[in-house]
């Protein structure tokens, strides 16, 4: 398989991932239960769709073909990342997470992630829709610099979120807890690690635009499946009446 044609299935394949996810958690968002990770799978589907060519050029389209929908799909990744952080913290009861999710460092790290993505997104010319901005009008002068930045700004805070949930993600999968939730933090460890990566992987080489892509989809699949599990994992403690096989304080 070429390499958009590879792009296309990692695109189409998340989302599908996504929607199916987020439909298996309506009947639960429905009774009021674990409404935040609703929120946080329903904000994910929709990143993914806007990550899709043909849903961002038509959304683009409307918006002047600026590209403003990537700015856009930037601030909603933070939006589900803060969430996300804050309901693992809390779940895991990672008391350190939670402060440097929650704390000033956090809110640090929010603040210049989101000016320094605005400010780039704004020097850079970004003419001509294109999902991952992989086929902007103009890719020379102040764009060949730039867009590295642009995209590591964006993947900063998913980046520091990320490394503040690894300790106790990586003591979750080594504990005494059963399989599935430890296969849940096995699985959005994955996802943070991939997230951690993909900072330092903006600044890769245009050949390497596949691996690149694949580390950003690796670390939303991770993230989702993990969340997946760890809410399945709560359905099967209530049916077997085992208090220890669900996410902690799952009622978020």
């Amino acid at each position: 398989m070429d390499e958009p044609g590879m792009m296309a299935t990692l695109q189409w394949g998340t989302l599908v991932l996504c929607t199916v996810v987020l439909l298996l958690r309506v009947p639960d968002a429905i009774q009021g239960r674990n409404r935040t990770v609703f929120g946080i799978l329903l904000i994910a589907t929709l990143c993914s769709l806007l990550s899709v060519a043909g849903p961002y050029e038509a959304i683009d389209g409307v918006l002047g073909g600026w590209n403003l929908t990537h700015l856009i799909l930037r601030f909603l990744v933070f939006a589900a990342v803060l969430l996300v952080g804050l309901r693992m913290a809390r779940g895991l009861e990672d008391a350190r997470g939670y402060r440097l999710i929650a704390g000033p460092a956090g809110r640090w790290a929010l603040a210049a992630s989101a000016v320094a993505v605005a400010a780039t997104f704004f020097l850079m010319d970004t003419r001509g829709s294109s999902a991952g901005l992989l086929d902007i009008t103009d890719h020379g002068g102040p764009n060949a610099v730039l867009a590295p930045f642009y995209a590591a700004a964006g993947r900063t805070y998913p980046g520091f979120v990320s490394l503040a949930l690894l300790p106790a993600l990586l003591a979750t999968t080594r504990s005494q807890l059963p399989r599935l939730v430890r296969a849940a933090a096995f699985l959005t460890c994955v996802g943070a690690l991939a997230t951690a990566v993909s900072v330092p992987a903006s600044f890769a080489p245009e050949t390497w635009t596949l691996a690149q892509q694949t580390v950003n989809y690796l670390a939303v699949v991770g993230y989702v499946l993990g969340l997946g599990l760890f809410w399945f994992s709560g359905v099967a403690a209530q049916g077997s009446g085992n208090a220890r096989a669900t996410f902690r304080k799952n009622k978020g």
